[in-house]
């Protein structure tokens, strides 16, 4: 796995090189890989259980539909494996290896917490 300069990634380069990209923005990630002569893509939320998926066929107007999703992209990360291996077990691999990077280098996004949310009435909001 390996880090990819978001300005400069070619994204679609690399999934049609037969590896898979992980794109982060926000609290989401979207994993991209080539399937079936398709591009299959697979969107949640860090460490959520469940999440969505879409498939576009390899069209030159879906080509640049996601070799531009770095446009929309906090981080790029692009990940190498066996063509035997299982797509769910490649994802949660690489995805707790991202997490790891992103707590590591101070980066790892998180919903605001009100800490002081238990002290208000019950649909009281502060002002």
């Amino acid at each position: 796995m390996s880090l990819l300069d978001k300005e400069k990634a070619n994204i679609i380069d690399s999934v049609e090189g037969g590896n898979m990209i992980a794109i982060l923005s926000g609290l989401e990630v979207m994993y991209v890989v080539l399937y079936k002569n398709e591009y299959r893509c697979f969107i949640h939320k860090f460490d959520a259980e469940e999440g969505r998926q879409k498939s576009f066929d390899r069209s030159a107007r879906n080509r640049a539909m996601i070799n531009n999703l770095n446009s929309a992209a906090d981080q790029v990360f692009e990940v190498g494996f066996n063509k035997d291996m299982d797509f769910m077990g490649v994802m949660v691999t690489a995805e707790k290896a991202i997490i790891s990077y992103l707590d590591m280098t101070g980066q790892l996004p998180a919903e605001d917490v009100d800490f002081m949310s238990w002290q208000e009435p019950e649909g009281q909001k502060e002002d």
